[in-house]
């Protein structure tokens, strides 16, 4: 059975692919499809749609909306 979450955040596409296979494996099975995602809208506005073996919890949200931050660069030495 297949869950469908709607991650309503600006989350990277290959921050969210990247946690699907981590989390859940390669997106096809010798049965079938095991995950998928779909951009839907454009912009600040969009959010994906991923359908799952299971819900996406909101504390994974948060992750995966962390994992699409721009990260500052360091500085040398410090």
């Amino acid at each position: 059975m297949s869950y469908t979450t709607a991650i309503r955040y600006d989350v990277l596409e290959h921050v969210l692919k990247a946690w699907l296979l981590e989390t859940f494996g390669p997106s096809q099975s010798r049965t079938g499809p095991v995950w998928s995602c779909t951009v839907i809208g454009e912009g600040h506005s969009s959010m994906w749609q991923v359908s799952a073996p299971r819900e996406i919890t909101n504390d994974e949200q948060d992750t995966l909306i962390l994992r699409s931050q721009p990260r500052g660069a360091s500085s040398f030495g410090r």
